[in-house]
């Protein structure tokens, strides 16, 4: 196996947590639509969000309500992008592990991308918690109009990094990211944090490597 000289990393569930519940309660509140109704809108249009087709956050919001059944509403619109943009400030934290991992490969001349699937809510998550300034790319999929697995995603993220898929690692919670890592000859390794089940569904190994936090990967790479 090549010399590792560069690690992607995903972005929700890998790096950060979120009280996801919470927000999709305060949104159905405001929507006067019902859980399933609201979840099948977010579900319907990941697609299209996470490759920036609706152009800015009330674009994907108008999009995940009317693929919810309701109306198009443009003070509902700007009143959920309002309460999304309050909830991401707060609402999103790093795990223990995240920034410590990110800095030890970074001394250890091992170069790091995060590669997240997101919609426009994401870029000023990142912001808030510094990690353009702990990664040496960002790469989020809304902004580069290709979402994993898709390959784009992955090699515009070696290619940031001056990278080669055999000289990298991957970790995600998701499969079949992992999956579209290795397509590209990219190893991969599955992070399964205690009680977590990713917001996506849950996750089997696969057969790949697991770890339970990213201290683990310290190790491996």
């Amino acid at each position: 196996m090549s010399e590792v000289r560069a690690v992607l990393l995903d972005l929700y569930d890998t790096l950060v947590w979120s009280d996801w519940p919470a927000l999709r309660a305060l949104i159905e509140d405001r929507a006067g639509v019902s859980s399933r109704g609201l979840l099948d809108g977010f579900d319907r249009t990941r697609p299209s969000r996470s490759v920036g087709a609706h152009g800015n956050m009330e674009g994907d919001l108008a999009a995940v309500l009317e693929a919810a059944g309701l109306n198009r509403d443009d003070a509902m619109v700007r009143d959920l992008a309002g309460l999304i943009t309050s909830f991401l400030e707060t609402g999103v934290h790093l795990w223990d592990d995240s920034v410590p991992v990110l800095r030890e490969l970074r001394a250890r001349g091992v170069k790091t991308a995060i590669v997240s699937n997101s919609d426009h809510g994401t870029r000023p998550v990142v912001e808030r918690l510094g990690l353009p300034g702990e990664a040496d790319a960002v790469v989020l999929s809304f902004e580069v109009g290709s979402a994993k697995p898709d390959p784009g995603i992955y090699r515009t993220a070696l290619d940031a990094l001056g990278a080669t898929a055999e000289g990298s690692v991957f970790v995600d919670d998701q499969p079949d990211y992992c999956e579209g890592a290795e397509a590209l000859g990219i190893r991969s390794f599955l992070i399964l944090r205690d009680g977590d089940h990713g917001t996506e569904g849950p996750n089997t190994d696969g057969g790949r490597g697991t770890i339970r936090d990213l201290r683990s990967l310290l190790d491996l790479v």
